[in-house]
């Protein structure tokens, strides 16, 4: 195979090198084996490598205009900043070795790498810089063999799209082994195929609602933004006219649109709240909710309408025209006879717009930001997401563009360990690796859900019930409003929120559970470790843990009250402000007199405080309870930095305040138990500790004694 004529746009270097290997495309993927290299150019694998003198590559970028060098040179950097100031590139004293080739662990298969060694330091330490970037071409190009990335579909809702779509959808579940095995299809203990009602959508132009009364049925369930009411929603009123038919024209359009997709595709069936749920039936709105997990679970496809901020927006339309891209290159593809002179194809690097950090397209989806939609994508076996840009496929195995289109996986959330989706329902070993890894995996469901949002704040228990459902079967453990009672339920006490804000109106939940508190962002102090590790460290004890439902019939739906009963120690402390926002220093009090803990401290440094309150009105919590506040401590950890002198000892625990009587959002307690004192939570609080002999002048230090804790509930 002969090289073509070379393109003023290369250079005659990089068109005999890394052009005429394919740009790495058609060798072994990018691989790092840091185990056996340091990290050096070899101790990487695959794709193709070259070296070039930093002056030679600014003089092929700029004075010969190479496209490809310019492209290096761009990720590199014309100018370094090193012993605090900035260099020109011709001052790096050492060759640029470049790798070039396919990401290995890239969600995309034509997603290019980049990795530069020795290019950004002054001296002798080398150091490399690591780039990617998604690839594409068109399908009538010749290098189209060899390229798999496409061109981002924007007639979502063109036929041409519908035909892809059902392909990919296909491919799912003919090939994809880990979607078949955590998908269920089975009835449920009481026989259930499918939900109470679904939308008929065998006539677009008339869709109904039926029974389908537990015969089989294969349907899809659409994820959406309500955006404020619905005034097509179903009632008791009209209901019984809705089964007859229902005037599209009535109907919101991203509802009409999800109509039409599920038609599109084939499928006869369609779930969506606003319709299969009465809404004006506490009844029905009780025992359809308590069910969710189930409607997720066994629908053939969920319909994510990411890109409508409400219901009346639609999802169909054209997306905005393709931006130009970045970069494009030329790409000889082989093939041919040896004395043939090769073809000559194009390679796309797209805009920067597709190269931002994963929070900038989560936030540019509604359905990212909407606290009921994060259990419907991680329950579903498979969603079809209507993304403001495209439309991708993303199921238990992978997540694709419609087309094969260049794909970032800005907006993937991490999906549910296998075992929560186990059919069978076995219990899983307890404080067992798999065990201790659900456990983790709830803290960082956790997390997610806290940053969405909640049109009605009540709904906080019951727009993760679903999900609450599966973890309780997978852990063997009760649910107690977002915690799980078990051995370690000192370990989800331990969270803070990020950013406090005013207490929620009325009764939520029991102050201990992060249901109770109005965040943006929860943390907890530190994922579920060992069991033997765990209760080393444990500074106190849980006698109950107990809280009242609702309604028995939705056991993990709202609750009315919850009590937790602690044996732990109890330390007086007062609050001091500083300038921080959303922090305050502790100052412990004991016999012996009061230490500071503080950096600047008076007496003896005990160590430095991060406290963190649940909401911001509780740093004047000392003005509106008479009793103080309490410092619990709940957990101590010891870390050996290689000898004693700097080892350091870390303590979490919860700040209380005396519960007032007259605050009836604090909720109620059992009568039995009102000879305990009984607290609220008001904060959580961590101390880092460089001298152990100082926490034993605070009695923080050894083995606890829980024989002399006093036992004490929180409401």
């Amino acid at each position: 195979m002969l090289l073509p004529p070379r393109p003023s746009s290369i250079c005659s270097a990089c068109w005999k090198g890394p052009f005429a290997a394919q740009l790495g495309f058609l060798g072994e993927p990018v691989k790092d084996h840091p185990d056996e290299h340091t990290d050096t150019i070899w101790s990487w694998t695959g794709g193709y490598t070259y070296t070039v003198s930093p002056p030679a590559l600014l003089f092929r970028a700029t004075v010969g205009g190479c496209k490809w060098c310019k492209n290096i040179l761009s990720r590199t950097g014309s100018t370094v900043y090193n012993s605090g100031m900035w260099w020109p590139v011709t001052r790096l004293r050492r060759p640029l070795n470049i790798r070039v080739g396919l990401a290995a662990n890239a969600k995309d298969p034509a997603t290019l790498c980049i990795i530069v060694f020795n290019g950004i330091s002054l001296y002798d330490r080398p150091v490399r810089l690591y780039d990617s970037f998604s690839t594409y071409t068109t399908i009538d190009d010749p290098a189209a063999r060899c390229i798999p990335g496409r061109a981002r579909l924007t007639d979502v809702g063109s036929d041409r799209t519908f035909d892809l779509t059902k392909a990919c959808i296909q491919q799912c579940v003919q090939e994809h082994e880990r979607c078949r095995t955590t998908s269920s299809s089975h009835p449920d203990a009481s026989g259930r195929h499918a939900p109470t009602r679904l939308i008929d959508c065998t006539d677009p132009e008339r869709p109904r609602i039926v029974l389908p009364k537990g015969s089989p049925h294969t349907y899809i369930v659409l994820s959406y933004v309500w955006g404020g009411e619905q005034p097509h929603r179903t009632t008791e009123a009209n209901l019984s006219s809705y089964m007859a038919g229902i005037n599209p024209s009535n109907l919101p359009q991203t509802i009409r649109d999800a109509i039409y997709v599920t038609h599109k595709l084939g499928v006869g069936y369609l779930w969506i709240d606003s319709l299969c749920i009465i809404q004006d039936s506490p009844q029905d709105k009780r025992r359809e909710l308590a069910s969710m997990c189930d409607v997720y679970r066994r629908a053939y496809l969920t319909i994510d309408a990411a890109s409508a901020e409400k219901a009346s927006d639609g999802f169909l339309q054209d997306r905005p025209p393709l931006e130009p891209p970045m970069l494009t290159l030329p790409f000889i593809c082989p093939g041919g006879s040896t004395n043939a002179v090769a073809e000559v194809g194009k390679l796309h690097i797209p805009g920067s717009k597709y190269n931002m950090l994963p929070t900038m397209d989560r936030l540019s989806l509604t359905t990212r930001q909407r606290a009921w939609c994060l259990q419907e994508k991680l329950l579903s076996t498979r969603c079809l997401v209507f993304t403001k840009d495209t439309v991708r496929l993303g199921c238990q195995t992978i997540t694709q563009n419609i087309g094969g289109a260049y794909h970032d996986d800005a907006d993937e959330v991490p999906r549910l360990p296998d075992s929560v989706f186990d059919p069978a329902g076995q219990r899983i070993e307890r404080y067992s690796a798999e065990w201790m890894e659900i456990r983790g995996r709830w803290h960082a469901v956790v997390r997610d859900y806290a940053s969405r949002e909640l049109s009605y704040p009540s709904d906080k228990l019951v727009a993760c019930a679903a999900l609450a459902e599966m973890f309780a079967i997978a852990l063997g453990s009760s649910y107690v409003a977002g915690s799980w009672n078990d051995d370690f339920v000192l370990l989800d006490l331990l969270w803070h929120c990020k950013l406090a804000l005013p207490s929620p109106a009325g009764y939520r939940a029991p102050s201990w559970s992060w249901t109770s508190a109005s965040h943006l962002l929860v943390e907890y102090r530190d994922p579920a470790r060992p069991e033997a590790a765990f209760r080393k460290g444990k500074m106190a004890e849980v006698v109950s843990c107990t809280v009242t439902v609702q309604n028995e019939s939705f056991p993990l739906g709202p609750v009315t009250s919850g009590l937790l009963i602690l044996r732990a120690h109890l330390f007086k402390c007062k609050l001091r402000e500083e300038r921080f926002v959303n922090q305050v220093y502790v100052e412990y009090g004991s016999d012996e007199g009061m230490y500071r803990v503080h950096v600047y401290a008076e007496r003896i440094l005990i160590g430095i405080p991060s406290v963190r309150l649940d909401s911001h009105l509780d740093r004047e919590l000392e003005d509106t309870y008479p009793g103080g506040v309490w410092a619990v401590p709940l957990r101590r950890d010891v870390q050996v930095d290689g000898s004693e002198d700097t080892s350091r000892t870390l303590c979490a625990g919860l700040l209380l305040a005396n519960r007032d009587e007259s605050d009836s959002d604090n909720g109620s307690y059992e009568p039995e138990k009102e000879y305990l004192k009984i607290f609220r939570r008001v904060g959580y609080f961590e101390v880092e500790h460089w001298r152990d002999h100082d926490m034993q002048r605070l009695g923080w230090n050894g083995e606890w004694s829980l024989e002399t804790a006093t036992q004490f509930g929180i409401v």
